[in-house]
């Protein structure tokens, strides 16, 4: 399981650096797709496909010939070789480096999530030094309207860009030199939080940067993050001034303004602020330049064919990774009967058997007890007909990686062929068909086709 895991969070790391790769040379041909930061949810969620489980296509099933056979004729043909428990250890210490590791992956995570829960704290360390400013004196009769009676204004000294703060009960911070600026100039700056609270901005940031550090591994999420920032501050401006477009040069000199006194921090890349410490001059251009010559919005035709876009990358990944298999091998067999005593082991030897080596072990339990998968498979064969006549009601569970499972001798069936069945799932129930002398239970693992000695797998006494 934690192979399967690491490999599955290794092709996320590097699924996502694929589609980063795609993303750029979109954003290049399609202005437009920078000021839809639905686009970079999208993004975000397609970077988490290889964790999907994957659909069983292109799997083939055998029957083991020796399962064909009759006995005596299978017995000349088998070696029947106990294996040593000793062989199943350095499966054990395989398995305890693959849990290590994933530990370490984990507690990585837990750290990079501390580290934001930290700057949160900051945060809020910071709003309790502000102090609350009168709405009416700030805001246009119009922005006054608008704004939810759960967000509350305030005040820092502290020389940082305005923000807003919080999940449920919001905090618009304003730094002390908005004052400086004319009324016109306050009410375009404060529009512009406006739209960032209505959007759900803050929220939507904060949970990105919840993803990003627990997926620290992937730096493709963190370029992805920083481009979610810069879309949606141009998705603001393109709102801000689409019913007013004549103020783009006071809003142009709003932003310089607020560039020029602010002095960016690291608190400001938890929320939606105005000017933000992770974008560079080409972004503050970038955003002039949009003011003057605004991109072409989507057209619905547009977005259509991204979604599609969208869709066909989901169907190809799941569609080519389907023949392929992150499984790991079997490894902890449950008793298919429970704490039942063994009557007979593998490889003993009986007259009943004409002093042939046995190829499984016998359980000694009475008629009617439950019998449970041994391990998670896909029911091979269900039934009385498909096997030698010996085994009478059979049931053959494929548990992949050339594993399979056997058992004999039934009374009834749970469970048909083609299901698929889980560890512990009741297949079926004990019974005396087939070659008996009694009621038990015939138990086989094979490998590869060949008879197995369950005892290691099994850790029988």
């Amino acid at each position: 399981m934690a192979q399967q895991l690491l490999i599955s969070l290794l092709l996320c790391s590097v699924w996502a650096a694929l589609l980063w790769l795609v993303c750029k040379v979109l954003l290049k041909r399609i202005p437009g797709l920078q000021q839809w930061p639905t686009f970079y949810w999208c993004v975000l969620g397609l970077c988490f496909l290889p964790l999907l489980p994957l659909p069983q296509l292109g799997q083939y099933w055998t029957i083991p010939s020796a399962l064909l056979q009759d006995t005596v004729y299978s017995m000349q043909t088998l070696a029947a070789q106990p294996a040593h428990p000793n062989l199943s250890r350095p499966l054990a210490v395989m398995q305890s480096f693959w849990r290590m590791l994933i530990g370490l992956v984990l507690m990585i995570s837990l750290w990079q999530l501390w580290r934001v829960a930290q700057q949160w704290q900051r945060l809020q360390q910071l709003i309790t030094l502000t102090e609350p400013l009168n709405a009416a004196t700030l805001l246009s009769p119009t922005q006054l309207a608008l704004v939810p009676q759960h967000i509350e204004i305030r005040q820092t000294q502290a020389a940082i860009s305005p923000f807003i703060a919080g999940w449920s009960r919001l905090v618009l911070v304003l730094p002390a030199y908005i004052w400086q600026l004319s009324v016109q100039q306050r009410h375009l700056l404060l529009a512009h939080e406006l739209v960032h609270l209505h959007r759900r901005d803050p929220q939507q940031l904060l949970i990105m940067r919840i993803l990003v550090a627990f997926f620290w591994f992937s730096p493709a999420l963190r370029q992805l993050e920083q481009a979610f920032i810069r879309s949606i501050e141009l998705a603001v401006d393109q709102v801000v001034l689409a019913k007013q477009p004549e103020l783009a040069a006071l809003y142009a000199q709003t932003l310089l303004s607020s560039l020029k006194q602010s002095q960016a921090g690291h608190l400001s890349a938890l929320t939606a602020g105005f000017i933000h410490d992770n974008a560079d001059m080409n972004f503050y251009r970038q955003r002039l330049l949009q003011l003057f010559q605004p991109a072409p919005r989507l057209s619905g035709g547009q977005r259509w064919r991204i979604s599609m876009l969208f869709a066909g990358a989901v169907f190809s990944l799941q569609l080519s990774s389907s023949a392929l298999s992150y499984s790991e091998p079997p490894q902890q067999w449950l008793l298919p009967v429970g704490k039942q005593p063994v009557t007979s082991f593998y490889a003993e030897k009986h007259p009943f058997r004409q002093n042939r080596p046995h190829q499984g072990v016998d359980f000694g339990a009475a008629a009617g007890t439950t019998i449970s998968a041994s391990q998670k498979g896909k029911v091979l064969i269900a039934d009385d007909s498909s096997l030698n006549s010996r085994y009478g009601k059979v049931v053959l569970i494929d548990h992949g990686h050339g594993y399979q499972t056997l058992y004999a001798h039934l009374n009834d069936f749970h469970i048909v062929a083609g299901q698929t069945v889980q560890a512990g799932e009741p297949i079926g129930t004990v019974g005396t068909t087939g070659r008996v002398t009694g009621p038990h239970l015939h138990f086989e693992i094979l490998l590869h086709g060949r008879q197995q000695d369950p005892a290691p797998y099994l850790q029988l006494q």
